[in-house]
């Protein structure tokens, strides 16, 4: 990739994420909004209808200005349900107590199982 291709996806990213992220977004029956925490790129070739797009490395700034309100129900979700959990544990350290972490966009579809939480202690290391 020449520089200036990369220059460009660096300007064009947080200018595509912030448009994105102003689409109406989708609602659950609990009036949960559903956030894409993946690239700009990878929301453009595939993300479930009205998901709003706010990658995981602009989390707590995106959610804290558009979802003030810290009782918000939250679903996100990523490619492989690394980068949503690591949003999910931000924005917990936020405030935020209605969040849920639904991993992979293909385990939500069911076209792959869902990723089993694993967490570690002192003595199970």
């Amino acid at each position: 990739m020449t520089r200036f291709a990369v220059l460009l996806m660096m300007v064009a990213t947080p200018l595509m994420a912030s448009t994105l992220a102003r689409s109406e977004p989708a609602r659950g029956n609990n009036g949960s909004v559903w956030i894409d925490v993946r690239t700009a790129q990878e929301y453009q070739l595939d993300h479930l209808p009205g998901a709003v797009l706010i990658p995981h490395t602009r989390i707590a700034r995106g959610v804290s200005e558009q979802y003030p309100n810290r009782n918000t129900p939250i679903n996100l979700y990523g490619a492989d349900g690394v980068r949503s959990r690591m949003a999910m544990e931000a924005l917990q350290a936020l405030g935020y107590q209605r969040v849920e972490d639904l991993g992979s966009l293909n385990a939500i579809r069911g076209i792959e199982p869902a990723t089993v939480s694993v967490q570690h202690t002192a003595n199970n290391q």
